[in-house]
């Protein structure tokens, strides 16, 4: 048992997921009287989907299972993973302090699974923190990973890739994010897993280039 912790200890990494959390809930709490609204008529034309609320929540529970299965399968790719997550999520606390933003939201009622499940993330999420999106973020991260890495087959990256578009699609059906978030959310990812994948080769190369260097002198 001692033996299997110590192998997966490096999952414990993802209790940064819940660390970044407790940041954006802290943020939103200091500056939520500060945003303002950057919704416009594009995000008025997108209609309200109740039913997108099902990807919307199943966005953090998948976030984990995630995380654990590329530390599972793939461990350096996991670490990558992993700092380029941290990374984009601290640009976007960021900016959340600097440029607080909001999002109106429509009065919804019912007593149907749907409406419930809405009415329980509208009590329990602000509309605040909204650009960018760190669902979109977090959602694009995964599927480029997961896709260009070929981490599965090709039926289930297609499977997974459905879903976390979904997930992002369902940030403005419900009307947690303007069309603007998501944008944002999905540029960030890109230039942060960029960053850190140039960072990484340079790294490896520079590694690479010492070793031969060595073997030359101590041959």
């Amino acid at each position: 048992m001692i033996q299997l912790i110590k192998k997966n200890i490096h999952l414990l990494a993802v209790l940064s997921i819940a660390g970044q959390g407790f940041i954006y809930m802290l943020i939103g709490y200091l500056f939520s009287d500060k945003g303002i609204g950057i919704n416009n008529w594009i995000d008025d034309r997108i209609p309200f989907l109740i039913w997108f609320v099902i990807p919307y929540a199943i966005w953090m529970p998948l976030l984990y299972i995630s995380f654990i299965y590329l530390g599972l399968k793939d461990r350096s790719l996991y670490w990558r993973t992993i700092i380029t997550y941290n990374a984009a999520v601290i640009v976007c606390n960021i900016i959340f302090i600097l440029f607080p933003t909001h999002m109106p939201r429509p009065e919804i009622s019912g007593n149907d699974i749907f409406t419930t499940l809405v009415q329980f993330i509208y009590s329990n999420d602000e509309p605040v923190n909204c650009f960018p999106s760190i669902h979109c973020l977090t959602s694009y991260l995964l599927l480029i990973t997961m896709n260009r890495h070929k981490l599965l087959n090709t039926g289930l990256r297609v499977t997974f890739s459905i879903v976390f578009i979904s997930i992002i699609a369902s940030t403005v059906f419900i009307k947690q994010h303007a069309w603007v978030d998501v944008i944002g959310g999905v540029v960030l990812a890109e230039a942060v897993y960029r960053i850190v994948y140039y960072a990484a080769g340079r790294q490896q190369a520079l590694h690479k280039k010492n070793s031969e260097t060595s073997a030359m002198m101590n041959g």
